[in-house]
This record gives C-alpha cells, structure tokens and sequence, in this order.
C-alpha cells in the first residue's frame, strides 16, 4: 500500500513539473508567434493567453497557421495536465464517497473510536488479523489509508456519527480515546445501537480505580452478557502479558521501582502466578514514593497479596534509589523500572550503577517502541546490563484479543483458578484430572460453564439485595446468612443443571461425558447432601472469588433494594 502511494506521489509531482514546463513553453511560443502583431499584446495578455492553453480555447490558436514549436508542444501537454487533474479531482470525490458508503454500509467489522497511539495500535492489530476496520476520529494518517481500513470524521459519541462507521452492524466497538469519560458514553451509545443484540463494546478507562467501579457495575447489571460492554486499562493488560510471557519461577528477590498504575498491577499478578505455582512467598522490594501507603492500598484491594508476596516497601524517588540499593545483601531476580514518568525511569536506568547486577532490568515505557528502538539501535548499555529490555505498554496490551477478555471471562478465569487450587489441596494430578490445565488450555466447552458460572453472580447478588463494589478501600467484612446460602445454592443448581440440559446432557446412574451423561441432573429435593454440598462451596466462595479480581459485596439499604431489583 505505501508502494502504491508512492508511484501516485510520484506521477502527481511529473504533472506538476508537466505544468511548470507547459506554462514556460507556452509563454515562448506565444511571444514569438504574437510578435508582428498589431497591436502588439502586453505582458498580461501573453500570460493570459498561456493559462488558456490549459482550458483547450486559446484566443491566438483560433487561426490557422504554423506555430512555433515551444507553443505547438505546449498546446499539447497543457490540457493533458487539465485532464489529468480533472480524473485526480473525480478519483477522489468519489473514492471518498465510496468509503462512506463502504463504511455506512460495512457489516461484521471492528469500530476503532480514535487516532492516537492506542488507536493506531488496535488497528494495525485488526488489519493484521484480516479484519475490516472503520476508525472515527481526527484527519486520517498513514493507518486510514491501508487497505480494508475506512475513516468516517466526527465525534463518536454521536449516534449519527456512529451508524456512518456502521457501528449498528459492527462486531465490536473499541473508545480509545484519552478522555475515559468520552470513551464510556461512546462504549454505552454504541452497545445499544444493534437492532438484535447489543454490540459488543469496550471502553479504555487509565484510572484503575474507576475502571474497577464501572466493572462492579457492569458485573451488577442486569443486561445481557452474550455482547459484551466493558472497560480495560492497559496498565492490567500489559502486566499479565509480560508475566505470562517472562514468569518469575523462583524465589530469589524481584525489585520493583516504581509503584504507580503498572507496578500495582504487576504485583498483584505476580501473587497470582506465585499462587498457582503453590511455592514460598515470593521477596518483593518496593522502592516508590510514598511506597507504604500504596502497598497497603494494594493489599487491602487484593488481599492474597500478602499471603504470595513478601513485600518490603521503601519510600524514596528516583533520586533516593541508590543508597537502599547498595544495602541490598542479595542479588535480584528481576528488576522491574515501572515510573509514570518515562524521565525517571531513564534517570535510573543511565545514572544508578547499583542496578547494573546483570540481572534482567525491565523498563516500563508508555506509548511507543521508539524508546526502545533507539537503544537497540546505538547499543547503548550492552557493555553495562546486556539484559537491559524496554517493554512499550500500548504495543503490548492494545491487542483485540485482549481486550476482548471482559470482567465475565476474568471472572471465569478465577473461577478456574480457584479450582486448580482446590484440586492441588486434594492431592489430585493433571494425570488424575484432565481439567487441571491453565485456563487457556481448557476445552471451550469447559471455559463456557466457567463463564456462564460468573455471569450468573450478579443475579444470585441481586436476589438478596447486594451488588458488587470495587474494593478500593479496606474490603467490608461480609458474611451470606444460612438461609440465603441455601436460596442460592438451589440457584446455583438450577444454573449449572440448566446450562447441561441445553446443551444435549441428559441423567445417568455415573458421569459420563462421552454420552453426556451426569449423576446430579435432578431438581433440587432429590440431590444428594454431597452434591448439594458443592453448590453451597460455590455460594458461600463467592467473597473470596469477587476479592480476588478486586470486587467486594455491598448489601443495598432495604430502602433502596426494590429498586435495586427492578433495573
């Protein structure tokens, strides 16, 4: 596609240089040809005679006769730069109304609200995948112009801007803008535009705790789950991929600088990771300004934390890295450089001689790979740390396949996890347990009954009149009463029977699941306390289930529940 921008750039600069010759030839040629006549034509009628060459009707060319041959090439090459330029006009008027119609009209595509960097990424992202975007936003750039990539102007949160990009019909809608105020009006406007089922919509939120709130609020609502409407921040994103990319498997030290919105993130996924691996707590050091009072935020919000993660926290800045560091006795495993500002994450990779142990540095930076590229490229540090490596957020995280996990199939991955840790406290094996795999590993079938598991969690809360909250303070101290935990277990039941049924499952006297076969398929009265027992499990862990993606259950004043219940 560039190449054929290039041969266009190319031939619009020979036409253009075309023209400049025309016009210096058609002055020649005119002066000499008008020159015995009477009376003699000034100055101004020789160049207006010469910018009529270009419209094909020249006064002094309306008698026959030889001419002279800079005027006999000019009366050529002018009008073919008139035509040329008519057919560029007409390419573009009506290259740009069939991208209109294109775009109005696309079905099944991807709607990128944006042109920044995360923008720009997602599409890229898209296009690599075969999929047909349609971007809402500023002037259109280089990403625009590719091929199967169509730009509509305006402001997306408009709904007439949006069924211009064909949003109504679109698979899914991402609002990447930096205002997240912007980016949820348009996720919410443009989930409500499909005429079926809602448009599956995603809303980029920097603030990870209001990202947190406007998920306990999505998880609550009574909408439809099958087309999702949901909110990521690419601080949480980016932290999973480079664990889950480069995991810490042992417990020497990890030092992390810098405790922002990324190193908050990265802790708590490394006491995920360091929890699934069932081994000792994990040494974390902390060096952060004002690195106590946010550790204990992280802890409080993420309680396992503590119990994964043995974390010393220090309060200083970049400027006050290196006397803590040369006390350090033992050597890190992994130094993370996660500053907000990209300056201090410089600062302290260039100046901080302590953090040249040779263990892998991994810096944080925001928006490009420029950064990094530029030190690749001059190979500054190799004769220091060699294991130096950049890590570009929004490269990393602005991917669709991403994004598109919303807090249902969060929810859904804990589940899991939560299973795999009761499996392990049973002694059981993956040899023993063929579920007993990371949940990217499952069967599909088996990640839906997950799914439909956490889907399911907002109505079971709303029947007794409690919701879920982000648990951006001290989580409240919450406990179901008896008689709610059987109302709920029969629920859960009910759920779980239902959600085989559909699916072709039928009773048998064992499991069976070649035949689809299952001991428990019965109403509730005929259960037996074993199997009614693990319904009860899944009620009575749902605290610990929302607390481990940083939800709490917040029971609504009797007040307000009939309202509540009617949403």
């Amino acid at each position: 596609m560039r190449e054929t921008g290039s041969i266009r750039s190319s031939v619009m600069a020979g036409f253009g240089l075309l023209a400049l010759v025309s016009l210096v030839l058609g002055f020649m040629g005119l002066r000499t040809h008008l020159a015995a006549a009477t009376p003699a034509p000034t100055l101004l009628d020789l160049v207006y005679y010469d910018l009529q060459l270009f419209v094909i009707d020249p006064q002094p060319l309306g008698t026959p006769g030889p001419l002279p041959w800079p005027l006999e090439v000019a009366r050529f090459t002018a009008p073919a730069v008139t035509i040329y330029a008519l057919a560029e006009t007409v390419r573009l008027l009506l290259g740009a109304e069939y991208r209109r119609l294109r775009a109005r009209e696309a079905s099944g595509h991807a709607v990128v609200c944006g042109t920044g960097p995360l923008g720009q990424a997602l599409t890229q992202r898209l296009r690599e995948s075969g999929r047909t975007v349609v971007v809402i936003g500023g002037p259109p750039g280089d990403p625009q112009r590719a091929r199967g990539v169509f730009h509509v102007a305006g402001d997306a949160r408009n709904p007439q801007v949006l069924r211009a990009a064909g949003a109504h019909r679109a698979r899914v809608v991402y609002a990447c803008e930096d205002d997240a105020t912007a980016n949820v009006a348009v996720a919410a406007a443009a989930h409500g535009l499909g005429s079926g089922s809602p448009v599956s919509a995603y809303a980029y939120v920097p603030d990870p705790g209001l990202c947190s709130a406007l998920r306990a609020r999505r998880l609550g609502s009574k909408g439809p789950h099958e087309r999702r409407l949901d909110f990521f921040n690419l601080e949480e994103l980016a932290a999973r991929v480079l664990l889950l990319r480069d995991p810490v498997t042992h417990e020497s030290p990890v030092l992390l600088l810098g405790l922002r919105h990324f190193g908050a993130a990265l802790l708590v996924e490394l006491a995920r990771q360091c929890r699934l691996r069932a081994g000792a707590r994990v040494p974390v050091r902390v060096i952060a300004t004002g690195a106590t009072a946010q550790v204990e935020a992280v802890c409080r919000t993420y309680p396992f934390v503590a119990d994964y993660c043995a974390v010393t926290a220090h309060d200083a800045g970049a400027d006050g890295l290196r006397p803590l560091l040369e006390d350090m006795k033992e050597r890190p495993q992994r130094v993370y450089v996660c500053y907000g500002d990209e300056r201090d994450a410089l600062t302290a990779t260039l100046t901080v001689a302590p953090l040249w142990t040779g263990a892998p540095m991994i810096v944080r930076v925001g928006q490009r790979r420029v950064f990094a590229e530029a030190f690749g490229t001059a190979g500054l540090l190799d004769d220091i740390a060699g294991t130096l490596r950049f890590f570009a957020v929004t490269e990393e995280a602005g991917r669709p396949e991403l994004i598109d996990e919303d807090v249902i199939e969060r929810l859904a991955r804990a589940i899991h996890e939560r299973y795999l840790m009761g499996c392990a406290e049973r002694g059981e094996t993956p040899e023993q347990n063929e579920s007993m795999v990371p949940y990217e590993a499952l069967t599909e079938a088996k990640k839906g009954q997950n799914r439909d598991q956490a889907a399911h969690i907002g109505i079971k809360l709303r029947m007794i009149g409690a919701v879920p909250a982000p648990s951006t303070d001290a989580p409240a101290t919450f406990a179901f009463e008896h008689d709610e935990i059987e109302l709920l277990a029969e629920m859960e039941h009910r759920r779980w029977a239902s959600y085989l049924l559909d699916r072709g499952w039928t009773h048998g006297p064992t499991r069976d699941d070649a035949r689809k076969q299952h001991p428990d398929l019965l109403d509730w009265e005929y259960l037996s306390e074993e199997a009614r027992g693990k319904d009860r499990a899944a009620v009575t862990g749902l605290p610990a289930l929302l607390e481990d993606a940083g939800f709490r259950i917040v029971r609504v004043p009797p007040e307000n529940r009939r309202q509540h219940t009617e949403r």
